[in-house]
């Protein structure tokens, strides 16, 4: 059950140590994941815009418990990306996922969003990622095959909004 003091807020330059540390938590991320995490959140709030990038974080009894990054793809006629959702991993199963995804989904469409775009990977352990994508009515669009390394494939869901 989803708490009522539940908020999804704009990420703040305050939030950048706590959410890295819950991605980190997880275990689902390489250490080479979690350097891009940090490089993306330097740019976020560089002094060079990132042109339409979005993060927001999930807050609920006081605590940073997860977050989510989306953009519009560049070239595309209002294609987005999901680059980033990553809950708390004492979290999991609480519905904060699901309201991030939907949050994101949301403001997507104010802008004019067409269509979402996540990639994940193939690999077994992120078989509950890849449901939780089903679930929340996407559909699996792609496999590339090897393509983060030898046996570990990209799978790409899609969603119409």
């Amino acid at each position: 059950m989803i708490p009522d003091d539940l908020c999804i807020r704009p990420t703040t330059p305050d939030d950048v140590e706590a959410l890295v540390q819950l991605t980190a938590a997880t275990g689902m991320f390489k250490p080479l994941e979690l350097d891009t995490l940090q490089e993306i959140f330097a740019d976020y709030f560089g002094d060079i815009p990132t042109s339409d990038q979005h993060s927001r974080t999930l807050v609920t009894e006081g605590s940073v418990r997860g977050f989510v990054y989306f953009a519009p793809a560049p070239m595309t006629d209002r294609t987005w990306y999901l680059y980033w959702i990553v809950v708390a991993a004492d979290a999991h199963g609480r519905g904060y996922g699901r309201a991030l995804l939907r949050h994101a989904e949301d403001e997507i469409r104010r802008r004019g969003g067409r269509v979402l775009f996540i990639e994940t990977s193939g690999l077994p352990h992120y078989e509950r990622t890849r449901r939780f994508y089903r679930q929340q009515g996407y559909d699996q669009e792609a496999i590339l095959r090897d393509f983060y390394a030898s046996g570990d494939d990209m799978i790409v869901f899609r969603k119409v909004l």
